[in-house]
């Protein structure tokens, strides 16, 4: 009879697993396609002429054309006449600030972008800068990154404008103009927001977008929307030495030491694997749609199945890996300058990515007592600690409506962004930050992003345009 009842648990644990498998069913809720019937033609050529400033932001201000940021910007003062007439327009270092007022300043939204790219290097088939506009395609820099969204909302904005829209909530638009070298503009305009006491409702930037193949067994396309992003770290290890002659080198130098080093952070497991709760909210959304009752099985009992979901993790590698874990990427090196002499000094570079819930000080007690060198230095070259976690509450209801109505055959889902964003500031004063640029992109268009021959498509154009004219119609 004691022998009978110690099967009772696992048979108990089995019904379990299955039904909860069985009930793990998409909880979407449909919604009809909503198409506005805006000037299609004024948007493209909008952003083709976007294109063709030649707003390259670089860390060294003697390498930026200021000249072309100013044009740009009077380009958004003469393009939109109904928003400079209605928006109380200010500038933040490089940043664009528009302030249109509704009706309360209760539940404010902002929606951001940035109009500085990276520099067109690389071997283009055509001018980086032409804005050239073909039967499919507008070509040029900052095309998907992100001249695309901004033009997306300053269309949507004044289109709204046009047809009479009041908005019920005062609506910021915030532009970067330094986003690409993790310059001032946001800060300053979240340190605006502070100074006049404003604490957005919600703030929606770049950064997830419409992907395919997201999921196994999930035929859908998935819209990934940013509700917290990665931090990131660069550490500097450096070791010293007297230096010397390479044809009586002592047995350990500033390199092998180094070696050692790197060889131990490489190897160590102390970097965890942690299912976070917006990796979670992803598994929780995208999982029941799959047609292998397999993943259904594993993803609708991560109570049970979550240590064998980390060991696919660490067999899958790349992007699956690092949401559950920070990432170190050993980035630079350095050493003597001639190939028969010792260096005096050398360091590596490491480029860490923080997941929710580890802080750069915790990696650095780590990266210490893996190296166990008292004589190799660890220095914080920059830090940046992971977002905080946003709500998944009404405010993101309204950003996944816009989509169900922009693409009908999509899966709106949460996720965490292991790149980063301007919008990782305002994290500090609002609770619903989120991150998608809506556009419809393949693995080809993600590599031309800080690469060469950079397009969109001009689907993508038009359909970015309606899905902030349906997040607007809920403002």
């Amino acid at each position: 009879m004691e022998w009978y009842g110690l099967l009772i648990i696992p048979l108990v644990m089995i019904i379990v697993v299955i039904i909860r498998t069985i009930n793990f069913r998409p909880n979407g809720i449909p919604e009809m396609r909503k198409r506005h019937e805006i000037d299609e033609k004024h948007v493209v050529e909008s952003l083709s002429k976007m294109l063709q400033y030649k707003t390259v932001s670089n860390l060294d201000s003697a390498l930026v054309n200021q000249d072309e940021f100013k044009a740009f910007r009077e380009f958004l003062k003469i393009r939109y006449p109904l928003i400079n007439e209605q928006a109380v327009y200010s500038e933040h270092h490089a940043g664009v600030f528009f302030h249109i007022k509704g009706e309360s300043n209760e539940f404010s939204t902002v929606l951001m972008s940035h109009y500085d790219v990276v520099p067109a290097v690389g071997n283009w088939q055509e001018d980086p800068f032409s804005g050239r506009i073909n039967d499919t395609t507008v070509y040029g820099r900052g095309a998907l990154d992100t001249k695309s969204s901004l033009n997306a909302v300053m269309e949507s904005v004044e289109f709204a404008l046009s047809k009479g829209k009041v908005f019920k909530n005062d609506l910021y638009l915030a532009f970067s103009g330094d986003e690409e070298i993790y310059g001032p503009s946001a800060p300053a305009i979240v340190n605006y927001f502070k100074e006049q006491g404003i604490k957005p409702y919600m703030v929606l930037d770049e950064g997830g977008a419409i992907v395919s193949k997201m999921f196994p067994g999930v035929s859908n396309k998935v819209a990934v929307i940013g509700i917290a992003e990665k931090g990131f770290m660069n550490l500097k290890i450096t070791a010293l030495s007297k230096g010397g002659h390479a044809s009586t080198p002592p047995k350990n130098s500033p390199i092998t030491d180094l070696s050692k080093a790197v060889g131990r952070l490489n190897n160590h497991p102390s970097f965890k694997l942690k299912l976070t709760s917006p990796v979670r909210s992803l598994f929780d959304t995208i999982a029941p749609y799959s047609k292998s009752f397999g993943i259904k099985l594993l993803f609708a009992n991560l109570w049970l199945f979550t240590p064998v979901v980390k060991l696919i993790a660490k067999l899958s590698g790349g992007e699956f890996l690092s949401m559950f874990k920070t990432t170190q990427a050993f980035t630079l090196a350095t050493g003597s300058d001639a190939i028969n002499v010792l260096p005096s000094t050398a360091s590596f570079g490491i480029n860490y990515r923080l997941r929710p819930g580890e802080t750069s000080e915790d990696i650095v007690k780590k990266v210490k007592k893996i190296i166990k060198n008292p004589n190799i230095l660890v220095e914080v070259i920059v830090a940046n600690e992971a977002s905080t976690i946003s709500l998944i509450d009404d405010a993101y209801k309204m950003i996944q409506k816009a989509i169900r109505r922009t693409w009908t055959d999509v899966i709106p889902s949460p996720y965490l962004m292991v790149a980063t964003s301007d919008s990782r500031h305002y994290h500090e004063i609002c609770d619903h930050v989120y991150k998608f640029s809506p556009m419809d992109v393949s693995k080809k268009d993600l590599g031309k992003i800080h690469g060469f021959d950079e397009d969109i498509t001009i689907e993508n154009v038009i359909n970015g345009t309606n899905f902030y004219l349906n997040l607007i119609d809920q403002l």
